[in-house]
């Protein structure tokens, strides 16, 4: 019987081809006592770091088959996962646990991972429940070392074959990838966890998240993979199987048509030029970005850096990561912006308070400003790194000309720091500001005398905007970048920095989705940053539209308000013009 399941999409296009499900139940963990004293406890801390050592020594062996490949793959998750193998608070909670109970060391290992891991999972902030499976599957990893299990193994006779687990280590996705598997899906994990940044980098279609999977797909079922949406079809039907092999062609082209264009710059027919530049979360994700395709990176978010961590990175460990994805990137341009802590990011090792609105509170450049020596290192950090490349500081959450004063007089402070110590950096480098509540916007005019440049923040302005919760499920669905409010909004926006002849951008989600590109480049935005799979459709849509286009859509868009009836016309005109991506603007608008 045909059946269809929802997963989170990680990695676009379509896979047809016969399951092979391996269980996470299939391995099998003793649970023995061992002698009550330190002998015995150094006997089984020696095998958890043989086990250690040589995991690690695969992974490096790895990374350096890896830059042999003809297609010079990047390793930055091999150097993720050989952190983890590290980190000092694993190996600390685990000598702490042999101590207290005195098991053996592979079931105190994997109950240690476990509680890790579902720490990570239970938390409010995304990045930490997407980094739950990286800790499992490092996890797997060691203890397949230490019990001498075999590693993930493709039958021979299955055709095409779609992988199922419960999650995957790198080096299982790369053994995917050089067994010709057609596709990846796992039980647990989200767009940023590495399963999905390697899918995506080893284009690989991938589902991620899909609960249960591996106790209802049996191998040898038949399946059907759209990466694009997040659908799983279990045994399709003829009928089904006659369709997906029709859209696998045309994905086929599609994905020749965006190889042909992703070195050529984004220049609409008219020849008018677009900027297409990357929203970047964690140095891993670096694996996504291609200088050569994108115009650099328009948005650091670099509160991650702050999260993974039991205190605070000292100057000297964030100047290191600015100055890597600078160097990089050069001569790009990489916007890094300053800590956004507060709301839904919080850092246990930081201090806070009760708050019952806490995205309406302490958060954003008011934390920052209140805790200035953390600000300090963070500003001289980025300078330091300027030296390297192209590097411009923004600051978020900026309401009013006060905080800008107290901004800027904390940046001369850095730099005469930096000077007194002979530290080499840039002296003059762009500094802007998030434009992310109404009350930016109303202020603007007299905002761009004290700034280089501004990044609209549409998640946020929609927020503030709207009064709405983005985070809330009962009011998710009146959350709309098409309301006829946001639309005025940012024309407001760019008319103001035309006037001031103030460099302007988006930043926020709208900026990657492709319904809303003609009408945000029709409003005047000639610079797009987004998440980097995002930009081959974007490339595509604009150098196959001219700007009078834009601009109509544009128009047509402001003249509307009903917000449903605003998202209709896009739609409309988005699948009359582009029908190779009919079924995204159809399940996605």
């Amino acid at each position: 019987m045909e059946e269809f399941f929802r997963g989170i999409p990680a990695s676009g296009r379509i896979a047809i081809g016969t399951a092979v499900v391996f269980k996470a139940s299939s391995m099998i963990i003793p649970k023995y006592t061992i002698s009550k004293n330190e002998e015995s406890i150094e006997k089984e801390i020696e095998k958890l770091e043989a086990a250690l050592t040589h995991t690690r020594s695969q992974l490096e062996d790895l990374r350096k088959d890896l830059q042999e490949e003809p297609e010079s793959l990047e390793s930055g998750y091999i150097d993720a996962t050989i952190l983890m193998l590290e980190d000092p608070l694993l190996k600390e909670k685990v000598l702490q646990r042999l101590k207290n109970y005195y098991y053996n060391i592979e079931w105190v290992f994997n109950e240690v991972v476990d509680e890790l891991a579902g720490q990570l999972q239970n938390s409010e902030d995304i990045y930490f429940r997407e980094r739950a499976p990286d800790v499992l599957s490092v996890g797997k990893k060691v203890l397949n070392t230490m019990l001498g299990d075999k590693e993930l193994e493709i039958p021979e006779m299955v055709k095409d074959p779609i992988v199922f687990a419960h999650t995957l280590s790198p080096m299982e996705m790369i053994y995917c990838y050089k067994s010709n598997v057609k596709a990846v899906v796992t039980e647990i994990g989200g767009k940023t966890s590495h399963v999905s940044i390697m899918a995506r980098d080893l284009e690989i279609p991938a589902i991620v998240g899909l609960s249960d999977v591996t106790r209802f797909v049996q191998t040898g079922d038949r399946i059907i993979v759209d990466g694009t949406i997040g659908t799983l079809i279990r045994n399709p039907l003829a009928d089904t199987v006659n369709l997906y092999e029709y859209k696998l062609r045309e994905s086929e082209k599609y994905v020749r048509s965006l190889k042909k264009i992703e070195k050529k710059p984004c220049k609409m027919q008219d020849g008018h030029e677009v900027d297409l530049l990357v929203n970047l979360d964690v140095e891993e994700e670096l694996v996504l970005v291609d200088k050569h395709v994108s115009k650099g990176i328009g948005l650091l978010r670099t509160e991650y850096i702050f999260l993974n961590r039991n205190r605070s990175p000292s100057e000297e460990e964030q100047f290191s990561i600015y100055k890597r994805i600078v160097e990089k990137l050069s001569p790009n341009e990489v916007t890094i912006r300053t800590i956004d802590i507060g709301g839904d990011k919080k850092p246990l090792y930081m201090t806070y308070y009760e708050e019952k609105n806490p995205f309406l509170g302490w958060r954003g450049i008011r934390y920052a400003l209140s805790h200035k020596n953390l600000l300090k290192e963070q500003i001289k950090a980025i300078f330091r790194a300027s030296f390297y490349g192209n590097v411009r500081i923004m600051f978020p959450m900026v309401n009013d000309l006060d905080e800008i004063h107290e901004i800027l007089k904390v940046v001369e402070e850095c730099k005469r720091e930096l000077s007194d110590k002979s530290v080499s950096f840039k002296e003059r480098i762009p500094l802007g500001i998030m434009v992310e509540t109404p009350s930016s916007i109303l202020l603007l005019d007299r905002i761009a005398d004290y700034v280089d440049f501004v990044s609209v923040g549409t998640n946020d302005l929609i927020q503030y905007t709207l009064a709405i919760d983005r985070g809330n499920g009962k009011v998710a669905s009146v959350y709309d970048p098409t309301h006829p409010a946001i639309l005025r909004l940012l024309k407001t926006v760019k008319e103001i920095a035309d006037e001031k002849d103030l460099e302007v951008s988006i930043c926020g989600e709208m900026a990657g989705e492709p319904l809303y590109v003609l009408l945000l480049v029709g409003l005047g935005y000639r610079k797009l940053s987004m998440s980097p799979i995002r930009i081959p459709i974007m490339k595509y849509i604009l150098i196959h539209s001219s700007l009078e286009e834009a601009r109509k859509v544009a128009a047509g868009a402001l003249d509307i308000t009903s917000k449903k009836e605003v998202n209709q016309f896009l739609r409309n005109h988005m699948l009359a013009r582009f029908k190779i991506f009919e079924d995204y603007f159809r399940q996605n608008a």
